[in-house]
């Protein structure tokens, strides 16, 4: 890219170079939409991309993915050339919008939207929430809209984000563990960069199985190195009440994430081998699929939001499933999401149930794996015999 492109030219380059466009529903995009239409209670959540005088609708909650409009009819337009968000209380009272099929078609009433800024400074686009309602925002759901835009901006990052660190450390990936009556089949890829993946399988001295899948999303070197701490931070709390485990995990690598402007997410479970009964916590992860004995599935949807993204006060939910014999609980990253063939939750279910054991389905995703993998691939299948 070259200095000497406009703002509008450099903004669909760097869009071209991201390589999203056009790719279809992707699981680590919707995922920010849905936790932004639950934070905040809106009908409709986007994250929008504004390129070659059109904004294409790249994920969203409420309304037609992969749609593109002309940008002079978008709210977009207009936020992606300020750093700052842009919160429109009132649209029909406003000269600029009130015209737009949004409004004058569409009912549109409320607009805030955050721009998604690039490491060159770039913006690309934005995270924005509406509604059909005139509303205002305070200070602090500002600060959670930029918030989760920064979740979105790292996201989109990762195409061209080439300074990450080299590797993460062997040490990091868990030993295999042997529970009778279950069959726990893992998968650890790391691509030769490395990234951000957080894995972690053991067995407790009461006997009960803890399985902690997540991954940190940061700038730079930071994203393995974060993995790290978040990781033995999860080793720390084996003892711990699941319900004061993720929220004391939290507090402790809050400092590290935060300076580092980066965003985690975790799921963490914990089997009692006797009952079949599993407790599990979920921090903006949203990749969990449990697959029924009888054919049937369903994803098991975040609870909360991600690692640093919970507004203080509001402590860390769990819930509670029960594992039946023939039952597969399959816990992943996102880069299994982008593997052929697998580009939902329900292609993932699909695979799952089509082989017979977990470890035929693990060796399945890992024929998938391409050799020179630009993510890392985490998968963690716990199987009741």
């Amino acid at each position: 890219m070259t200095n000497h492109l406009d703002g509008a030219d450099r903004r669909t380059a760097v869009i071209e170079a991201l390589g999203v466009l056009g790719a279809g529903p992707e699981e680590r995009f919707d995922r920010i939409t849905r936790m932004t239409h639950e934070a905040f209670g809106v009908p409709l959540t986007f994250l929008n991309l504004v390129h070659s005088d059109v904004v294409t609708s790249q994920s969203t909650f409420g309304w037609h993915q992969g749609t593109s409009v002309p940008a002079s009819e978008q709210f977009c337009a207009t936020t992606v050339l300020s750093p700052e968000p842009m919160v429109i209380p009132d649209a029909s009272l406003d000269a600029r919008f009130a015209h737009t099929a949004a409004v004058a078609e569409h009912g549109i009433r409320f607009y805030a939207g955050a721009p998604l800024t690039m490491l060159d400074g770039t913006r690309v686009g934005t995270l924005c929430i509406m509604d059909a309602t005139p509303r205002e925002l305070s200070a602090e759901d500002l600060d959670l809209l930029r918030d989760l835009a920064h979740w979105a901006e790292r996201e989109l990052g990762h195409a061209i984000d080439r300074a990450r660190i080299s590797r993460v450390l062997e040490g990091l990936v868990p030993e295999p563990v042997d529970v009778p009556g279950y069959d726990v089949d893992t998968l650890a890829h790391r691509r030769d960069q490395g990234g951000g993946d957080v894995a972690d399988w053991r067995v407790a001295t009461d006997g009960v199985v803890h399985v902690t899948v997540g991954g940190v999303s940061a700038a730079g070197r930071a994203s393995g190195l974060l993995a790290s701490a978040v990781r033995g931070a999860v080793v720390a709390r084996t003892e711990t009440a699941l319900q004061d485990a993720i929220g004391g995990l939290e507090a402790q690598v809050a400092a590290d994430m935060s300076a580092a402007d980066a965003v985690g997410s975790l799921f963490h479970l914990r089997l009692d081998p006797t009952s079949g009964r599993v407790d599990f916590g979920d921090a903006g992860h949203g990749l969990a699929v449990l697959v029924r004995a009888d054919g049937s599935s369903r994803a098991l949807h975040s609870l909360d939001l991600p690692l640093g993204l919970q507004p203080a006060g509001v402590p860390r939910t769990s819930a509670t499933l029960d594992l039946a014999p023939g039952d597969r609980l399959v816990v992943c990253t996102g880069g299994v999401l982008g593997l052929e063939g697998i580009r939902h939750l329900d292609d993932l279910a699909d695979l799952v149930r089509s082989e017979s054991s977990g470890a035929a389905a693990v060796e399945r995703i890992r024929a998938l794996v391409p050799t020179d993998s630009r993510h890392d691939v985490t998968v963690v299948l716990l199987g009741r015999r």
